[in-house]
């Protein structure tokens, strides 16, 4: 497929732009995500806000993933038929893009294995209950088709593979930050132990709660996981405190100038700041980076003046560790 690609593109751009769409709604039907999922990829393909209306029900989301709120598709939009007394659409003002019918073509035959699969997978459950728009009968509901009693749980944000144990519900969903997996666990259950042999698995453990706040608990597990590290593979997102209202808010505006400062730092600078502010010792850091400690002295002289701080001061610290964490998120 990728030499098909290659060649595709040399020869005919849109044709290989074309493909790329089959091939993104082949692998989200691969990972059999849900109704939500289907139409995020379509919007962030289109660039525009897809809406699918089955029955009475409406659902939109705009291009950068959000879900918004519903109303019937108007005049001039492309629509196509994706079921019985079911549409879908795109909301585009003017000519429509080279490939939206080819998306709407998509997400169509999507949405029609999605309907004919309902009834026997668990995946659509499992991004039901994680739904911030699903209903409390709803997400009732699709507890009792995972065969889980009314409890607390967590959600746990993860790669698509490797999956947990079948003992443990779970989907890959489309999300803003691409194809993430999604598994709920009771509380008492030890995350390590539904992965087998995996330590080094990247893994956002989110907040507990009850079955109404899985949706919180979802939020919370996918800033948790962009949080994470080769150095801290698995991070819980209750261990952030108050750090966790800042990053889920952190996406909702431009970059900033903090952040916007220490992005513009090489990777050396990034390293001896990190070293001094986990030491809290100028000396401590030169000796974990190897360097002498007038030469770690003089470079943090010249760094505080870069970023309008002193990261060693308690306000500086705090200044530091948000906007180190507000880039990591950026990233």
């Amino acid at each position: 497929m990728q030499d098909l690609l290659g060649r595709l593109t040399a020869l005919d751009p849109d044709a290989s732009e074309t493909l790329k769409v089959v091939t993104y709604f082949d692998a989200l039907v691969e990972r059999s995500v849900g109704v939500e999922s289907m139409l995020r990829g379509a919007a962030v393909l289109s660039g525009a806000t897809v809406g699918q209306r089955d029955g009475r029900q409406i659902m939109r989301v705009r291009a950068d993933g959000v879900r918004i709120d519903p109303i019937d598709p108007r005049d001039g939009w492309m629509l196509r038929d994706s079921g019985p007394d079911a549409v879908v659409w795109i909301e585009r003002e003017g000519e429509p893009h080279t490939n939206d019918a080819m998306i709407l073509e998509r997400l169509a035959l999507a949405l029609g294995i999605i309907r004919a699969r309902r009834s026997v997978g668990t995946a659509s459950a499992v991004e039901l209950a994680i739904s911030s728009y699903a209903g409390a009968d709803e997400r009732v509901g699709a507890l009792s088709r995972l065969r889980l009693a009314p409890g607390r749980f967590r959600v746990i944000a993860s790669l698509p593979d490797p999956a947990p144990g079948a003992q443990h519900p779970s989907a890959v969903v489309a999300t803003r930050h691409g194809l993430t997996r999604a598994t709920i666990l009771p509380e008492g259950v030890a995350v390590e132990d539904a992965w087998d042999d995996d330590d080094d698995l990247r893994r956002g453990v989110g907040t507990a709660g009850t079955e109404e706040q899985l949706p919180a608990s979802w939020a919370a597990a996918l800033v948790a996981v962009r949080l994470t590290s080769p150095a801290e593979p698995t991070l819980d997102a209750a261990d952030l405190g108050a750090l966790l209202l800042i990053a889920e808010n952190a996406d909702s505006g431009a970059l900033h100038a903090d952040a916007a400062a220490l992005a513009h730092l090489d990777a050396r600078s990034l390293e001896l700041l990190d070293a001094v502010v986990d030491e809290q010792s100028v000396r401590a850091a030169a000796v974990r980076l190897g360097r002498h400690h007038s030469s770690v002295q003089d470079r943090l002289t010249a760094l505080t003046e870069t970023l309008g701080y002193d990261p060693r001061t308690s306000r500086g610290h705090a200044r530091f560790v948000v906007a180190r964490m507000l880039l990591r998120l950026a990233d």
